[in-house]
Order: structure tokens, then C-alpha cells, then sequence
């Protein structure tokens, strides 16, 4: 279940968004920083918690998960105020709130809602800008 929303988030961000590179954090294991593609979009699970009033019987329960998609841009241009970097970062921060924002992945129990991220950063010449967005799912046992 946690690689099927992976997956569905991924390729809706593919479709969305043609000339943008979308990576998760498989894929962002192997790339040292300085080489990463830009711009791009990495798609990164960020746990779960178990929903205060979801009805459980000990063989299924309802979580939220969270995933991270993490905006990553670099534009030298205006570099001392770092300026250039965030308006590209903005224009992409639309683009996959608005990608995301509603969608119901397929083994999902609910759409996605945009949630508290960690702040944005910047090292060596990337921006970087976090959107989260939660997803109710079940658990179930195996048997």
C-alpha cells in the first residue's frame, strides 16, 4: 500500500508535469547533490499516525500518511538574494498543489489534503521547498 500511493503520486506529477523531473527517494540515494536534475520534484515518504477515532479490530486500522514532494530548483541567477530561485519554486509549488491537492489515489480511503510542511532551504546553489499533503489509508493483517 505505502509504494502503490508512492507510485500513483509519481506518475501524477509525470502527467502534470512533462518537463519537470520527478524522483523518489530511491532514486535520489544514488545522485550526489551537485548533479541532481533540476527542476524537479521528489516525491519522499514521511511516516504515519494512527487516527485518534478510526475504528480498529486489531486486524485493520485507519492511518494518515504523510508524503513530502520537495520542490528542488537552481537559478544562479540573482544569486545574492536568491530571488530567481524562489519565483521558480513558487511557479512549481502550483503546479503539484495543484496536481495533488484532492486527487484520491486508488488504494486510498480518502484525497489527498495539503498539511504543515518543514521549512524551505537552500545549499549549494538549489532551492529547496517542501509541500506535505496527508492521506487517509487502512491497514490490514495479513490473515
Amino acid at each position: 500500500m505505502f509504494t502503490d500511493i508512492e507510485q500513483a503520486l509519481v506518475e501524477r506529477l509525470k502527467a502534470a508535469m512533462p518537463n519537470v523531473h520527478v524522483l523518489t527517494a530511491t532514486d535520489l540515494s544514488e545522485v550526489d547533490e551537485a548533479r541532481q536534475p533540476t527542476p524537479a520534484v521528489h516525491v519522499i515518504y514521511n511516516g504515519y499516525r494512527t487516527l485518534p477515532n478510526a475504528r480498529t479490530d486489531g486486524k485493520a486500522t485507519q492511518v494518515s500518511q504523510t508524503w513530502l514532494t520537495v520542490i528542488a530548483v537552481r537559478n544562479v541567477r540573482k544569486r545574492g538574494t536568491g530571488e530567481a530561485a524562489r519565483e521558480d519554486a513558487v511557479a512549481l509549488c502550483e503546479q503539484v498543489a495543484g496536481s495533488l491537492m484532492g486527487f484520491r489515489p486508488q488504494s486510498a480511503a480518502g484525497p489527498l489534503t495539503l498539511t504543515n510542511a518543514p521549512r524551505s532551504g537552500a545549499s549549494n546553489g538549489f532551492t529547496y521547498v517542501p509541500l506535505a499533503f496527508a492521506v487517509d489509508t487502512v491497514l490490514k493483517a495479513a490473515n
